[in-house]
């Protein structure tokens, strides 16, 4: 079935610019052509980018782990990058509701790295003392705290951390305040994670 884009909205590769006089950035969503896949270069950012170094390590295991022929889960995937990067410290940032998830993680990602977790209650700060209506009937209930999770996670100074379950909201603020590149590993995959070993192909 073919979308229909309003005549004013279609992305125009040879201006590099949307037809609307009030838009001045890329909309890729809405283009048709798509000729950056073969050559064309839409923006004017090419000549600043900066694919050196652990950039380029970065976007070369990225794009091995795509082309292989492999079926990984997300959890491999982070190990294998992890490992080819050279990291040695990974951090897990989780939702206390997935503990037993968490612990699950942490089981198989210690045996291959200094592994440090962080529950989202830790610090345990008083919901009222945020003006945070309460969600049980008790005198006191904890509030979610991703800024000390990101926090404590940089003291480790971890390499790379894993977000785990955090709500929407909660994983804006862990990112925003995480030293270390963070990652959503998708509570969905885990039940095929199962305690398996990984496979780091050399």
């Amino acid at each position: 079935m073919e979308i229909f884009i309003p005549a004013k909205f279609i992305y125009d590769c040879s201006t590099y610019r949307v037809k609307d006089p009030g838009r001045k950035s890329v909309q890729c969503a809405l283009c048709r052509n798509k000729e950056c896949l073969i050559g064309k270069n839409c923006s004017v950012i090419k000549s600043g980018l900066d694919y050196s170094g652990d950039n380029l390590k970065s976007i070369q295991i990225s794009a091995w782990l795509e082309s292989d022929p492999t079926k990984r889960t997300k959890l491999e995937e982070i190990a294998i990058y992890s490992k080819r990067l050279g990291y040695r410290k990974i951090g897990i940032a989780f939702c206390i509701e997935h503990e037993r998830e968490a612990r699950l993680v942490y089981d198989i990602l210690s045996r291959y790295f200094d592994v440090f977790s962080v529950c989202c209650k830790v610090c345990s700060i008083e919901k009222e003392s945020l003006d945070i209506r309460k969600t049980v009937e008790s005198e006191f209930e904890a509030a979610c705290n991703p800024i000390g999770q990101a926090l404590l996670l940089n003291d480790d100074r971890t390499d790379l951390n894993i977000m785990l379950g955090l709500k929407t909201g909660y994983d804006i603020l862990f990112a925003k305040y995480s030293e270390a590149p963070s990652i959503t590993l998708p509570l969905l995959e885990l039940p095929s994670t199962g305690d398996s070993e990984i496979d780091f192909i050399e």
